[in-house]
């Protein structure tokens, strides 16, 4: 006599499979934010670079060809809030090539347009017209005017997302200044550029030697020793 054997059937509940799948529908929702999220943030941060890259470099040519005319200045044209233009002596002659009217020549031009790539935006502080042009003297030194030629502050906003409201502690953004000396500065959330100590000054006492290529004195008309 054969004996039956009750075989005890496991498994899972329609409801416990429901569950489980909508938990996954989750995170996989939030994995897919995330992701996102940090490509947006890696896409603004390689653009800042990139545009602060193209400063430095347009003020280390007008230094090192010491560009006196306006002409032959590096400059950058900011043409929109998504793309710029680079000149600069890129084909290395010592000149900044242009036509009979100025314009420079397309070897000496670069253009960097991000429409397509990316969302970023590189908004500037002032109410201007576009395009901004940022140039740089031969001392480095920077000037930056509207197509209106008003000057506008050169501090720019570069941000892909919350780029309205205070910025203020907004960890979305990123802000490139530049000082009137030519020097790029990245800072994050809205913060001021920190502020360069204040500078000891020592008086002379009478036994002092002037280097005169080194000091400046207010008090006197004269350098008796020049080295």
């Amino acid at each position: 006599m054969k004996e039956k054997r009750t075989k005890l059937q496991s498994g899972f509940s329609i409801v416990e499979l429901l569950i489980v799948l909508a938990m996954v529908g989750i995170l996989t929702t939030l994995a897919i934010m995330q992701f996102r999220s940090s490509k947006t943030d890696f896409e603004r941060q390689n653009i800042t670079h990139e545009f602060k890259v193209y400063l430095e470099r347009a003020r280390f040519d007008s230094v090192k060809r010491r560009a006196v005319d306006a002409a032959q200045m590096s400059r950058i044209v900011l043409n929109s809030s998504s793309s710029f233009t680079a000149a600069l002596d890129f084909d290395g002659n010592g000149v900044l090539d242009s036509d009979g009217n100025g314009i420079p020549d397309p070897s000496d031009v670069r253009q960097v347009d991000f429409t397509q790539r990316s969302q970023t935006q590189i908004l500037v502080t002032d109410t201007l017209n576009y395009p901004v042009t940022i140039r740089f003297d031969q001392r480095g030194h920077v000037t930056s005017t509207d197509s209106a030629g008003n000057d506008v502050d050169p501090v720019f906003t570069i941000c892909s997302k919350n780029c309205t409201g205070p910025t203020q502690n907004n960890s979305d953004l990123s802000v490139l200044s530049l000082s009137t000396s030519g020097t790029v500065a990245i800072l994050r959330g809205g913060q001021d550029p920190e502020a360069l100590p204040t500078p000891s000054i020592t008086n002379l006492n009478a036994n002092t030697t002037l280097n005169c290529y080194v000091l400046v004195n207010t008090n006197s008309t004269t350098c008796s020793n020049i080295y």
